[in-house]
């Protein structure tokens, strides 16, 4: 039985263990232990802040949010432009509202120039700081 499953956005390796085998490293390497139990910490951290996006925030609260997130793992070669890991039938499934919202958002954040819609599925962040308002619920979304 497993608690959990995934879903892989992008190509990936990875490598399985069994429970027993990763229980002796964990216990072998205590460095390795505190590290994980810190990723574990964060996860969880994720997971409360999801559940609050799901419980509490408006559509352009929560799609101003999954930007913000996407944005702040982009790396240092375009900051201020993300590339969408899911077609908006995904994202709206994650973010517990229907795909003609997420699409209208999506137009209301545009049409507000927060954001610019480029190919192959990358948006350009034309105002992040306005985004991370929405997203905390300062501002609306216009």
């Amino acid at each position: 039985e497993h608690a959990f499953t995934a879903e892989a956005l992008e190509p990936i390796e990875f490598c399985r263990f069994s429970r027993s085998r990763f229980d002796a490293f964990a216990d072998a390497h205590p460095r390795m232990e505190r590290e994980l139990y810190r990723i574990a910490a964060h996860e969880l951290a994720a997971a409360q802040q999801q559940m609050v996006l799901l419980g509490r925030k408006t559509a352009p609260e929560r799609l101003a949010s999954f930007l913000i997130s996407l944005l702040e793992r982009e790396s240092d070669d375009a900051p201020d432009t993300i590339k969408l890991p899911m077609n908006r039938t995904d994202i709206a499934d994650y973010l517990g509202l229907t795909k003609e919202t997420v699409s209208r958002v999506f137009t209301v954040f545009k049409t507000s120039r927060l954001i610019r819609l480029l190919p192959d599925d990358f948006v350009r962040i034309l105002e992040p700081r306005q985004l991370r308002a929405i997203a905390s619920g300062a501002e609306s979304g216009r």
